[in-house]
């Protein structure tokens, strides 16, 4: 079983108003973890988020687009029940995905420079399919491929954008090799932080991977 993942841009035509106004909202973190196309054209997205959640909420209340939505949580994590119009770009890509053998590993990630992070399962054949079949108005870029491995490849999900940024610094620049290849400042130098900002960032990102390999121990 293999895997790949790859970055979604759609092209100006290809954002909805609704997801541009939310774009433009800032979040400083955005998934999807369940989407569904109904039969009555609507699109039902069950989604998590990390920011400004009354500024989510405005949008969602004022869109023409939005037909019910609901929001839990703060602006340290929230979650999101919505159900919206679907759009031309939403429903040629769900529709393809009834017709096609790969499967979308959850959740899907709206990246800061605006893309898609989809993650999908299955055989060779199946990802020619996913690469060759976009529709139009989507620029795809492949970040990585290999053999599935289900299991701590999801702690990232949990990180924030910047935090993700700064561990994939930290790792090119040798931090985590034995002896150690490279210092906290030399991770800022790349990744254009303060290097107070950076050992901040690499505590958090290390707190998250330690206690969720804690939970995966205990919960056997």
């Amino acid at each position: 079983m293999r895997y790949v993942t790859v970055v979604a841009y759609p092209d100006e035509e290809g954002i909805n108003r609704l997801d541009r106004r939310v774009i433009e909202l800032g979040l400083d973190y955005r998934a999807i973890h369940r989407m569904e196309l109904l039969a009555n054209d609507t699109v039902a997205m069950f989604a998590e988020g990390r920011g400004d959640i009354e500024g989510l909420r405005q949008i969602l209340s004022e869109s023409p687009e939005v037909f019910e939505f609901s929001v839990s949580g703060d602006e340290d994590g929230f979650f999101s029940y919505t159900r919206y119009a679907a759009d031309d770009l939403t429903r040629m890509l769900m529709e393809d995905r009834r017709e096609s053998s790969y499967l979308i590993d959850m959740p899907i990630e709206h990246t800061i420079d605006g893309g898609l992070r989809v993650t999908y399962i299955g055989t060779e054949a199946a990802f020619t399919d996913v690469l060759s079949e976009q529709p139009e108005g989507v620029r795809i870029e492949v970040e990585r491929t290999g053999t599935y491995t289900p299991g701590p490849r999801h702690i990232v999900s949990r990180l924030t954008e910047r935090q993700r940024e700064v561990l994939r610094a930290a790792i090119t620049l040798g931090y985590y090799q034995e002896p150690r290849k490279a210092t906290h400042d030399e991770i800022a130098a790349v990744a254009g932080l303060s290097e107070t900002t950076v050992g901040e960032h690499l505590r958090k990102v290390e707190a998250t991977v330690f206690s969720s390999l804690h939970m995966g121990a205990t919960d056997r």
